[in-house]
């Protein structure tokens, strides 16, 4: 969402994730807030709908907009993944999101392995290909790295998971950026991401499988060394 609306959905929205707005916390009238932001009723209101939509907030008769609890919120949206990433508390998101990974692409690379066509295989190829030159590249060894695993769950051949790509590709975001935060970044997982490859191309189901698991066992690591060094 785009200009003031965004602005202040995504003000608001990081309050929520870190806490500095609780379940139950009432929001400050409609007044103090223009006054504060300098933004019409319109733009306000706009923001406050995208918020309740997420489930983040809800509209009260008489009592006004109320911070909901984290059971109502959509943690799959990517906005508040994105949010809940750069929260204070991504260490206990940490490893449920790497469980949503392990569920999804190792069964991913499994079906590349068994469907991928000619085409397929020449991205596969070229997302790995991608990936030498921006080793040790931080943003853009991100990048070139979620690339990578969302050609191999392109490549499967499931419309339905890849109609699910804005999540998992948040999801990968979210937890990637600090599995390359350690020295040498991508660099030390080449092989790793070698053997994905090889397998999915080799059309072997069970080692495309088994080399996801461990690409993504090493990441998570990464990931939470990262998080203990406070990085």
């Amino acid at each position: 969402m785009a200009g003031l609306p965004g602005a202040i959905v995504e003000t608001l929205g990081k309050k929520i994730l870190n806490g500095e707005l609780k379940p139950g916390d009432v929001l400050p009238a409609e007044t103090v807030y223009l006054s504060q932001l300098g933004v019409s009723r319109t733009t306000l209101r706009e923001a406050i709908k995208v918020l309740a939509a997420k489930g983040l907030v809800l509209a009260k008769p008489k009592t006004g907009t109320v911070v909901r609890g984290r059971e109502h919120w959509n943690l799959l949206d990517p906005a508040v993944l994105t949010w809940e990433a750069a929260s204070d508390g991504f260490a206990d998101t940490l490893g449920e999101l790497f469980e949503i990974r392990r569920l999804v692409e190792p069964e991913g690379a499994a079906l590349a392995a068994r469907r991928h066509d000619a085409a397929a295989a020449l991205a596969m190829q070229a997302a790995f290909d991608a990936l030498g030159p921006h080793a040790d590249a931080g943003a853009a060894a991100l990048d070139v790295d979620i690339t990578f695993h969302l050609t191999i769950l392109q490549a499967a051949g499931n419309r339905y998971l890849s109609s699910l790509g804005a999540v998992i590709d948040t999801v990968i975001r979210s937890t990637a950026r600090l599995a390359l935060g350690r020295p040498g970044g991508l660099g030390y997982s080449m092989g790793l991401h070698r053997a994905v490859l090889d397998a999915v191309l080799a059309r072997d189901e069970a080692a495309a499988r088994g080399a996801m698991h461990r690409l993504l066992a090493d990441a998570e690591e990464d990931a939470q060394q990262v998080l203990e060094r406070g990085q």
